[in-house]
């Protein structure tokens, strides 16, 4: 059995049976790290349950009587100890095009990616206080340059990012720390899964998909050949901050995401165009209207 690192106290973990953030606790586990597991299924974790350092609690990020009941829970779970890190790993993708989006799955984006972070930071905040410990969130790169069709996830991300930097600000004085990390595309199940209901909720519209599948053809046959890079550069981007190095707050990480901030710092038309062009939607758009 692991031994525990008993000065590292519990950290807690979004998403953990994501592909990143499943990732991230096997690391932690490894690391001999105390782990409290959330997810909206957390049955999924039972692999990881005979290492003796991991707790799994139920959590649905869009459901405030969820995170109040987490926090209860890890009270319990901490008493005596400390909660020494927070790491917001879950989240979801909606994409596809703005006239298609249902604002309903708009709202629920920014329930996962934005108000569940920040409700679950805030019900925390004395756990983490007492622990002088550290928070990080998980953005993207699409905070900072917003390619079409993926606009309802970019302005999730970017909104996270504004409340990273205010927690950043705000909870310092405490003592606690505050992360951004900001990947590229990863290699898990995520994309095929909001392309998925891409495709059911354009499929209710046969006009609509007529009129944006040749641009989401392109899209998607873009992305293929981009390719996406191995979760393991947000687990150690993740371990580094928990680890309290000399880290920027603000961390770019990923295959591709230099060159995308880059594009990001150019005048909005250029940028446009650049855009389109790399996607191969210079033609594929105006087939739309």
């Amino acid at each position: 059995m692991m031994q525990a690192n008993s000065n590292a106290g519990w950290t807690l973990v979004t998403g953990a049976t994501g592909g990143l953030g499943g990732a991230l606790v096997a690391r932690l586990l490894a690391d001999g790290r105390r782990v409290i597991a959330t997810a909206r299924r957390p049955e999924l974790l039972d692999a990881h349950q005979g290492s003796g350092l991991l707790r799994t609690l139920s959590l649905d990020l869009s459901d405030p009587a969820a995170i109040a009941d987490a926090r209860n829970s890890v009270a319990e779970i901490v008493k005596g100890d400390r909660l020494s890190g927070l790491v917001n790993m879950a989240g979801i993708i909606v994409e596809g095009p703005l006239e298609a989006v249902p604002v309903s799955e708009l709202r629920r984006q920014l329930d996962v990616n934005v108000i569940g972070p920040f409700a679950l930071a805030q019900a925390l905040l004395p756990l983490l206080k007492g622990s002088r410990g550290t928070i990080v969130n998980i953005g993207a790169i699409s905070a900072h340059i917003t390619i079409p069709f993926y606009g309802p996830i970019a302005a999730s991300k970017a909104g996270l990012a504004a409340l990273n930097d205010a927690m950043r600000l705000e909870f310092g004085p405490y003592g606690i720390k505050v992360f951004l990390i900001e990947p590229g595309a990863m290699k898990t199940g995520i994309f095929s899964t909001s392309r998925a209901a891409r495709d059911a909720t354009l499929a209710k519209s046969p006009e609509l998909d007529q009129r944006y599948r040749p641009a989401l053809a392109a899209m998607d046959r873009s992305f293929e050949k981009s390719g996406a890079d191995d979760p393991a550069v947000v687990v150690n981007a993740v371990m580094a901050a928990l680890a309290g190095g000399k880290v920027k707050p603000r961390m770019v990480v990923g295959k591709g995401t230099r060159a995308l901030m880059l594009l990001s710092h150019l005048p909005d038309r250029l940028r446009d165009r650049l855009v389109k062009n790399a996607l191969g939607l210079g033609s594929a758009l105006k087939s739309t209207t």
